[in-house]
């Protein structure tokens, strides 16, 4: 049976429902959002679709069936409410950036990259705007000769930021919206390498990924709890390094992709990266934004293979002095924190396929602080001893 099924409920009813572990995964098309409900709030849900909205009838059959008192059934219809609203409200879209002439000799440095057999140069009016895309490139520069295959170019004007490919626009933002720029330029560098087109993908996940013996282990969480900077360490004791912070996510073979891009170490993990990887002291310091403040980008050889299959998705915790311990967790656990940070392609049948990998993997939180005890645990996952 086809874990992802068509929803046949009325207005504002989720394109597609899908069951991942006991929750559910929800997607609505329009807006192209997913939602994870435990089973008593998709019943709610269900309910509140099969009455086809009507207040009064939704209330007293909350009261009768859930045997609830007057206050939950009213907070239980002003939570499908404010779900309903939140589904139905546009995140906002960027503003229009103002049209600018292109003029392919205008661009006076410029910069070269090989990805595989894949001549690629960046282009721009001055270095500063170069340095916005290449920093994590930089392992990959070669001397500018020849004909590039492919060709970005970054214009800034009138306070916008035009990404051009092959001097076709891909994007234009406000230039404090720069990471929209940032976003695509590696997505469409992801396409060049692999030359899978853009449609080739189900999308782009914030998560690192690690390879060892032929199995990916994708590892999630929030800024700051240590996913690349653990990603980083294990590729000291035998895994590879698949992609750093953004995991591109294969159409055809369900597999996660190589990102090129180094690893970007923060500042308050200099010290341990040094001791596992002694060039890294002498890797220059650059500041990136107020937020990530400085950065070293690190650069790792690549696996074997353009692509891996990942059974297991692990939520990375740091917590100082405590012993390593990897447990099953509920899916809804890693999700709310994957998908909300993640892009994902806005079509059906991306959506189907996306929601039906999700629902056939395994979830894990993994609390740490040392990292040999974090090899064991990692090395049961890909059933080697």
């Amino acid at each position: 049976m086809d874990l992802t099924e068509v929803y046949n409920g009325p207005f504002n009813a989720p394109s597609m429902v899908c069951p991942v572990g006991r929750d559910w995964l929800l997607w609505f098309e329009a807006l192209n959002r997913y939602v994870i409900l435990s089973p008593p709030q998709k019943a709610v849900l269900d309910l509140y679709y099969a009455v086809e909205g009507d207040a009064e009838t939704f209330r007293q059959l909350l009261l009768e069936g859930a045997n609830w008192q007057q206050g939950q059934a009213l907070e239980a219809q002003r939570n499908i409410s404010a779900l309903l609203q939140e589904v139905a409200t546009s995140p906002g879209s960027l503003p229009i950036a103002p049209p600018v002439a292109y003029e392919e000799g205008s661009f006076a440095v410029w910069q070269d990259f090989q990805l595989g057999n894949r001549h690629i140069r960046v282009e721009g009016q001055e270095k500063g705007v170069l340095e916005l895309l290449c920093p994590a490139l930089a392992h990959h520069s070669i001397p500018a000769t020849g004909t590039a295959d492919v060709v970005f170019q970054l214009q800034k004007a009138a306070g916008h930021l035009y990404l051009y490919k092959n001097g076709v626009l891909l994007q234009a933002v406000p230039e404090q919206d720069y990471h929209y720029i940032t976003g695509k330029f590696l997505m469409h560098i992801i396409v060049a390498q692999h030359q899978v087109p853009e449609a080739g993908w189900i999308g782009t996940l914030h998560a690192s990924t690690v390879v060892r013996r032929g199995q990916a282990i994708m590892l999630t969480g929030q800024s700051g709890q240590g996913k690349s900077t653990l990603s980083t360490l294990l590729c000291s004791t035998g895994y590879q390094l698949l992609a750093d912070d953004i995991t591109p996510l294969r159409a055809d073979n369900l597999e996660l992709g190589h990102n090129p891009s180094a690893v970007s170490v923060k500042a308050g993990a200099f010290d341990i990266i040094g001791r596992y990887f002694p060039g890294f002291r002498d890797l220059p310091e650059i500041y990136l934004n107020a937020f990530k403040g400085k950065v070293k980008y690190l650069p790792l050889p690549a696996p074997v293979e353009p692509s891996y299959p990942c059974q297991h998705l692990v939520l990375v915790q740091y917590q100082p002095g405590v012993k390593a311990r990897l447990q099953p967790v509920a899916p809804s656990v890693i999700l709310k924190a994957l998908i909300p940070d993640s892009w994902i392609a806005g079509d059906r049948d991306h959506a189907a396929a996306f929601m039906e990998w999700l629902s056939s993997r395994r979830y894990y939180q993994l609390t740490y602080s040392r990292l040999e005890e974090v090899v064991p645990l990692f090395n049961v996952l890909t059933h080697y001893p």
